[in-house]
């Protein structure tokens, strides 16, 4: 996943455990595991950003009231919370919540050329000086 070791030092930095789950693959990567921290956080990734996960106490309660920090229990889990965020995942999955970076396709903003790729996509703006992308599904013209 992008960006481990700036999660492995948040985790060291904040002293608590980063769960961070990946909607691609529904994997989730620990960070600070093994360091005996007594408190969780977690992290959905959508293939270009992280997104805290919260927990709310009740059907639109105010946003300060959402529970983001979870106790690690003495069996190293936080119980409920993680079956609930897998099935979150799981079903971000589903809807393909995510993007693919390796495969997305995009058009150049400048020229209309189509490219594969977040690879394809920095040779382009190299070789070219072009910035400007969208994605681009090209069966559907969008």
């Amino acid at each position: 996943m992008k960006g481990a070791i700036e999660l492995s030092i948040l985790s060291e930095y904040y002293g608590r455990e980063i769960a961070a789950y990946d909607i691609q693959t529904t994997r989730c990567d620990l960070y600070g595991q093994g360091n005996g921290y007594r408190e969780r956080v977690m992290l959905i990734y959508d293939g270009l950003h992280y997104d805290a996960l919260a927990i709310s106490p009740f059907e639109n309660a105010p946003e300060e009231f959402d529970q983001t920090i979870f106790s690690v229990r003495f069996d190293r889990t936080i119980g409920h919370v993680e079956v609930l965020a897998l099935n979150l995942v799981k079903d971000a999955q589903r809807r393909r919540s995510f993007t693919d970076t390796g495969n997305f396709t995009l058009r150049c903003a400048v020229c209309q050329i189509g490219l594969t790729g977040q690879k394809e996509a920095i040779e382009h703006a190299q070789a070219t000086g072009h910035v400007n992308f969208q994605e681009y599904r090209p069966e559907t013209n969008l």
